[in-house]
């Protein structure tokens, strides 16, 4: 799951509000209370100093062994901290028990016009592809 939400996250960004008066560490610029900032997830999420290679689909990045190469906030399909997504675990136990249903009963395929790579709409607040995803579903004998 980590590795999907990670090419693919729900929201391409999260938004917060200031709180209190920041001075950005470095700069003379300083972001004003009450200012909405938005937070990139995509792009945090396919910037390569954090994940090398980030178009690949590569399980290994979120092994036992590489979990905490990923340096904190670079993986934020939920958001992180005392703002993050309430709904996380169920949505995470919703999308594994929809799998397992959807998985022990059907193989899935991709059709020959789905497509590759996919494009994803740029006028969603969240994250979908443009047109659609057909794919072959094939039910298994039991």
């Amino acid at each position: 799951m980590k590795k999907t939400l990670r090419k693919y996250p729900a929201l391409p960004f999260l938004d917060r509000t200031v709180q209190v008066d920041y001075k950005i560490p470095g700069t003379n610029d300083i972001l004003e209370k009450g200012t909405t900032v938005f937070i990139p997830i995509f792009g945090i999420h396919y910037d390569p100093k954090y994940y090398p290679n980030p178009e690949k689909f590569d399980p290994e990045r979120f092994s036992a062994k590489n979990k905490n190469d990923i340096p904190k906030y670079a993986h934020l399909p939920f958001g992180e901290g005392p703002r993050n997504c309430i709904g996380m675990r169920f949505g995470l136990m919703q999308v594994k028990t929809g799998l397992i249903h959807l998985l022990s009963k059907f193989e899935v395929n991709r059709h020959k016009e789905t497509p590759v790579p996919v494009t994803f709409l740029t006028s969603s607040p969240t994250l979908g592809p443009v047109g659609d995803m057909p794919l072959i579903f094939n039910k298994i004998r039991s």
